[in-house]
């Protein structure tokens, strides 16, 4: 076998065993369970707000604010959908309501942890 063969065959060899260990000492493998890029954890926020119910979904876990101003998470007054812990009694609330709400994610990504009419 050629000498160059033989080089680029443990350069080769050289280079993936360097991708399959990291300084952490897990292996390439093992990291294939670790969450990267948009899939990693966020540390996740809590915020509360008040505003009114202008669409509710039920059966798909939804519910529409127009809220005031969310200070905890630099949010303005808006309109906005969310989705709803499914620990959240939505027949407690209707369309129309002024309700006090709380709120966990992070992002723009959040989810309704309880609602009370005020």
């Amino acid at each position: 076998m050629p000498a160059k063969l033989n080089t680029r065959r443990a350069v080769a060899a050289l280079l993936i065993a360097g991708l399959l260990a990291s300084p952490s000492g897990a292996s390439f493998a093992q990291m294939g369970n670790m969450p990267m890029g948009k899939d990693a954890p966020k540390s996740a926020k809590s915020a509360s707000g008040t505003g009114t119910v202008t669409a509710l979904n039920a059966g798909g876990r939804k519910v529409t604010f127009d809220h005031g101003p969310i200070p905890e998470i630099d949010w303005p007054a808006m309109k906005m959908e969310f989705a709803v812990a499914p620990s959240v009694d939505l027949s407690k609330v209707k369309t129309g309501d002024k309700v006090r709400f709380t709120l966990s994610g992070s992002g723009d990504t959040y989810t309704v942890q309880s609602i009370s009419p005020q």
